[in-house]
């Protein structure tokens, strides 16, 4: 896929506040682009940027090559879906997703014959009559990308698309956003501060700090190969060891720690995912401790462990046929081993 988009040290200050700073980034045709962290980060900053709602304080933004920095947001090819979906009350389904197209002044022939075909596509034409009140939450969400999407933008930008719906349906509309997305061949660039929908829905995801980007990969690489500890804690589950490097040897208090990798002599911190954690299992490593709580998640269970090597409890993740086998209790002793390639070693 060519590059769609490209952002070139691309900068936003409100007077003595930096809230985007010196971020380049090539997205690509018909890339689902998740861009996610935490409140303040300058994520849904960078979007209105895009969108032309924010001018630049320095830098350049360019679309298929062409500079669409001094563009005014009603001229260029990006559409922006907001997270209150900002339906009109009084207007139907129909008329709804067909009023941009009746402001840029289409044909009314052509007006209706693409909102019947979107409307399909979404599956609601049974409900092309009905106003938004008498609308679920998911349906109002589809409504809202169909305006968004009849108008054939060349990028939609979509800020927190999923954060008004309860779990169930955001889990639901995750896989249908994905779907409409490669139905339409558009690119997708998404605010979120949720990590399993960013992981679940993205082709790329940025990861933004204090304005900037901490790192930029599929999600399996950013969730696999985190590239900070900061990035390691931000996504997912991730336990930390603190270690002592000399000449190469990592410990754990008195246990040697084994990883793939390793940094200067110095304080430092193992880190490994839950997952990678396996009660009396094979791997390099080993340590022991007490459960102190067993969190139940229906197809798994998250064991809280105290241990010596560490002052917070080590998270491990047991499956619901391990726990039926070893029926793990509060208070009992337990070993959990890991391989040295699933040990990441940080800069404490």
């Amino acid at each position: 896929m060519s590059v769609l988009l490209s952002l070139q040290s691309v900068s936003k200050r409100f007077g003595d506040v930096r809230a985007v700073e010196g971020v380049t980034l090539d997205i690509l045709e018909n890339e689902f682009f998740a861009l996610l962290g935490a409140s303040g980060s300058g994520k849904t900053t960078l979007l209105r940027m895009l969108a032309g709602f924010e001018g630049l304080s320095a830098g350049d933004i360019l679309l298929e090559g062409r500079s669409i920095s001094a563009i005014p947001p009603d001229k260029r090819p990006v559409n922006l879906m907001f997270q209150s979906y900002a339906l009109f009350p009084h207007m139907s389904v129909m008329q709804n997703i067909a009023y941009g197209l009746e402001m840029d002044g289409l044909p009314k022939a052509q007006v209706k014959a693409r909102v019947t075909d979107i409307l399909e596509v979404i599956q609601l034409g049974h409900l092309a009559a009905r106003k938004p009140a008498q609308l679920s939450g998911g349906q109002q969400q589809r409504v809202a990308l169909a305006r968004a999407l009849v108008k054939r933008p060349k990028v939609l930008l979509l800020d927190e698309p999923l954060g008004a719906l309860d779990k169930k349906l955001r889990s639901e509309m995750q896989l249908e956003l994905k779907r409409l997305q490669a139905e339409f061949g558009i690119t997708f660039i998404m605010v979120t501060h949720d990590q399993e929908e960013a992981l679940v829905m993205a082709d790329r995801v940025a990861i933004m700090q204090d304005g900037g980007l901490l790192q930029v990969g599929t999600p399996q690489e950013i969730y696999e190969r985190p590239a900070s500890r900061f990035a390691a804690g931000f996504i997912g589950v991730m336990n930390f060891l603190p270690v002592v490097i000399a000449q190469g040897v990592i410990m754990a208090q008195d246990t040697k720690i084994h990883a793939n990798h390793t940094l200067p002599d110095g304080h430092a911190v193992a880190a490994i995912r839950p997952e990678r954690l396996h009660v009396n299992g094979p791997g390099e490593n080993a340590m022991s401790g007490e459960i102190a709580q067993i969190a139940y998640h229906g197809l798994d269970l998250l064991l809280h462990i105290s241990t010596s090597l560490s002052d917070t409890p080590v998270i491990a993740r047991m499956t619901a046929d391990q726990a039926d086998t070893l029926r793990p209790q509060i208070g009992a002793e337990i070993t959990l081993n890991w391989a040295a390639k699933d040990t990441r070693i940080f800069p404490n």
